[in-house]
């Protein structure tokens, strides 16, 4: 009876589904080797019969390789969850001697305008974005099986390179949620649960990042593997293959054409167009609906469909409207999910026979790239640009390995730099004059002029800034080293050796302190913290130390402070001093009460619905990869089971907090009021600006007060009705780089050497200055822009106001932080605000301005 029942519900799937098998995607002239396993063959289903998982995806492959002489196989890496990275080779030769002769010709061969054409086809960078996937095996498949002329031309004059799963774990996220809630009759209503993920959703990799904005950051295995890659074979043509709300039809490019990236050459644009026509074509004969110079841009480099279009190929972006499912209703019918596989395999034959046909003008184009770009940087107007270490060779080292895996050409300098009157010990050049000036333009210039006040992603990453490194063009370079950078070598790091000291010393302003801090801490070691600089007799001389200098006594209770503290001296540089007095040249001395001892850290990251996944994750990564230390995540669901009282801190993350119920904001005021640290980030900090605390937090708006004026100002003067775009983009704040001037004082200033700090802005977040003029460590100067754009509205209401608040409340700390200090996970300029709102928010002391 059991048989019977199952037979019946497969029926009943494959009827309602009506699902065209595999081979009915496939081309009339496919002539197909019957020798070559197809997916259904593997995997005992069709692809779009349900979600292929990534474990499943790679069996194929291997299969696919074994059975294929065409496909060489390659995995490139892991992820964070430990999923391999697939890259798979396609050539009328697939052995690996050949692919490997023809990879290592490329680098001359692309700037000859020599050599195969390269197409690179990426799919899934988005977890549930799940057409991608099951394509990307389609098309392994034809290419590995087919035996037409046209493949087989194809594959003589071309390599294929498919990168099946750019995300796999966000892929394996949302496949088995997809599958897990999938019923024998699949569901078309858009409000099932079938299409309506749990958060974080698969869009996310392991951290919850987006990767498709992570080409141009290098955070992830993923996107650190793929560009080597990338710059190894430096494709003509790459695609991008996403999927887009179910309401809308199909996108490929050319995008919103006012909205392009100023430094893409035109004639890139134009072949996007020639190509466009391929994917039209092949639409048409589907009978599909389908939009280009809408809603996507080619704006931001850091997304796949614009990073090589700054690099010397071809981008282009696909946008397949949705199922999230396996059926769904939407405007334009019920759309299943074996329609959006076809939809994305022709597009993907579409770009290699169009790619194919426009072999030649490719070649042409990428020559001219590098020829073009070469030159624009000889008559640049400066000889180039001169980096300097910023006081901290650590962080100017994550910022130069940055450059150097973007291919850059880089230098490091003979000696000293001087940058703005201040010398620096460390220096590298980068010459303007090279094959990649476009991309260098793109990375260190600030960004004051755009083509348009409409971004899909953010306005700017200047590199200098979002690493606080200083960065000026110069008409001659400094002398530096003939040969460029090919890899950056770790600054090197010390402990003292002298067994005779009574104290160990951190300087506060090096990237690897917090990991050492924290590491300290959970060993138990004392540790105290200077709130006033130091001059000290050390073992290599007289030093000057910053506030937040930490202080550790070689007492006997100490643990092994040499075997804490040796493997970051390698993988964080990390530099330490040592004394053999307690008797400071300058300061207070080192067992003064006015250098407390600090406590270790148990802080709880708040999660859930309508938070947003990418500020948590974000945070989460940073404590898990920075610090080295686990972050107890809760959703704010399950706030009320938790004894706050058992965590030192509190972390609230970007999102809506409309939702969560008035008993959780006592909780959260009660955890304040017992001596607990709130850390409130961007839309965090406005919810905590109106917790209900007795003595509201400065700059809270009084709830029970009414405006006067509102019924006296005049209504707005009419506007077109097509400058609702225009206003609406006015009034965002898509990602811009303000400068804030900060309290070094502060112990939330603390590591800060300057009074000024580069900061991200992004979302609305307006923190007012409030009655108590101690309780603003930071605020935005008086012109704050420093790069991207900002509409003069929004200038004017950010100009002096508050970016950073502490206010005590009770026995505890309310921090509230307007900006995105762990913006993407590379914003390492301010990722010592973050650490000193962790390690040194229990030290900042009540104060009040005097009567």
């Amino acid at each position: 009876m059991s048989r019977l029942c199952s037979a019946l519900s497969a029926l009943a799937l494959a009827l309602y589904l009506a699902a065209p098998a595999s081979l009915a995607m496939l081309p009339d002239d496919a002539d197909l080797d019957p020798d070559i396993p197809s997916p259904a063959d593997v995997l005992g289903f069709e692809p779009g019969d349900r979600h292929v998982r990534h474990d499943e995806l790679v069996r194929y492959f291997e299969r696919l390789a074994d059975a294929s002489p065409r496909l060489h196989l390659e995995v490139t890496g892991r992820t964070h969850g430990g999923r391999p990275l697939l890259l798979a080779h396609f050539h009328a030769d697939g052995s690996a001697d050949r692919i490997d002769t023809l990879r290592d010709a490329r680098a001359s061969g692309a700037r000859d305008g020599d050599g195969p054409l390269v197409v690179w086809l990426g799919y899934s960078v988005h977890g549930n974005e799940a057409s991608g996937a099951p394509a990307a095996m389609q098309t392994a498949w034809y290419l590995a099986a087919a035996r037409s002329d046209r493949v087989a031309r194809l594959l003589e004059d071309a390599v294929v390179v498919i990168e099946p799963v750019l995300n796999p774990d966000g892929m394996d996220r949302f496949s088995s949620w997809v599958n897990d809630n999938r019923g024998y009759h699949p569901n078309a209503d858009p409000n099932d649960r079938e299409h309506r993920e749990g958060w974080p959703n698969g869009r996310t990799n392991y951290y919850w990042f987006d990767l498709n904005r992570d080409w141009l950051p290098l955070v992830h295995p993923e996107s650190q593997a793929r560009l080597d890659h990338y710059y190894r074979w430096l494709p003509h043509v790459v695609t991008d293959v996403h999927e887009m709300r179910h309401h809308t039809t199909y996108f490929f490019q050319p995008g919103v054409p006012s909205r392009n990236n100023p430094l893409t050459p035109e004639e890139n644009y134009r072949l996007t167009g020639e190509l466009a026509r391929y994917h039209a074509r092949a639409l048409d004969a589907l009978g599909k609906e389908y939009f280009t110079e809408e809603l996507f841009d080619d704006y931001y480099v850091g997304k796949g469909s614009t990073y090589p279009d700054l690099t010397g190929g071809i981008g282009i972006l696909f946008e397949q409207a949705a199922t999230r499912g396996h059926v769904m209703d939407t405007p334009h019918g019920q759309r299943i999910f074996h329609d959006a596989i076809r939809n994305q395999f022709a597009t993907s034959l579409s770009t290699l026979e169009g790619a194919h046909d426009l072999a030649d003008e490719l070649a042409r184009y990428q020559r001219g790239f590098f020829e073009d770009a070469r030159a624009e940087g000889g008559r640049a107007g400066h000889a180039g640009w001169v980096l300097g270490d910023g006081g901290d060779a650590t962080r100017a080292h994550r910022l130069v390995s940055l450059l150097v895996a973007h291919d850059l050409e880089v230098h490091p300098t003979n000696g000293p730099v001087t940058i703005d009157g201040r010398e620096y010990a460390r220096g590298w050049v980068v010459p303007a004059a090279q094959a990649q000036y476009r991309l260098a333009r793109s990375l260190l210039d600030p960004a004051t002029e755009f083509p348009s006040e409409v971004f899909y992603d953010v306005s700017t990453w200047w590199l200098p800034a979002i690493h606080d490194v200083p960065v000026t063009t110069a008409s001659r370079l400094p002398a530096h080293a003939r040969s460029a950078l090919q890899e950056v070598p770790m600054p090197s790091g010390r402990l003292p050796a002298d067994d005779d000291a009574v104290a160990w010393l951190i300087p506060w302003n090096q990237q690897g302190a917090p990991a050492a801090l924290d590491r300290l801490l959970e060993a138990g070691a004392v540790v105290r913290v200077a709130k006033q600089p130091l001059q000290v007799d050390t073992d290599r001389g007289t030093r000057s130390l910053l506030r937040g200098a930490l202080v550790l006594p070689t007492g006997a209770d100490q643990p092994d402070l040499d075997a804490l503290l040796q493997p970051l001296v390698g993988s964080r540089g990390l530099t330490v001093y040592s004394t053999d007095s307690g008797l400071t040249l300058s300061g207070p001395d080192l067992g003064a009460p006015s250098l407390p001892v600090l406590e270790p850290i148990r802080p709880l990251l708040v999660t859930g619905r309508d938070l947003n996944p990418l500020s948590a994750g974000q945070i989460w990564h940073w404590f898990d990869t920075f610090l080295d230390r686990p972050l107890t995540r809760v959703e704010w669901t399950r706030l009320h089971t938790v004894d706050l009282g058992e965590y030192t801190h509190v972390l609230l993350p970007d999102g809506d907090y409309t939702r969560l119920q008035p008993d959780l904001h006592q909780q959260l005021v009660a955890f304040v009021e017992g001596g607990g640290v709130l850390v409130a980030n961007q839309a965090g900090a406005d919810f905590a600006s109106h917790l209900p605390f007795a003595e509201p937090l400065s700059g809270a708006a009084d709830p029970e007060a009414v405006d006067d004026t509102a019924n006296d100002e005049a209504p707005p003067e009419a506007r077109a009705y097509d400058d609702h775009e225009i206003d609406q983009a006015r009034l965002r704040m898509a990602g811009a780089i303000l400068e804030m001037e900060i309290d070094i004082t502060h112990p939330l200033g603390f590591g800060h050497e300057r009074d000024t700090l580069p900061v991200f802005r992004r979302g609305l977040t307006r923190l007012e200055p409030g009655d108590n003029p101690y309780s603003r460590p930071g605020r935005y100067t008086a012109d704050p822009v420093l790069s991207g754009y900002m509409s003069e509205q929004r200038r004017e209401q950010l100009a002096g106001i508050p970016a950073l608040l502490s206010d005590h409340r009770g026995h505890g700390v309310v921090i509230r932080i307007a900006d995105d200090a762990l913006f993407r996970g590379f914003h390492a300029g301010t990722w010592r605000l973050f650490a000193n709102a962790l390690y040194f928010g229990p030290v900042i002391q009540h104060r009040t301005l005097p009567d």
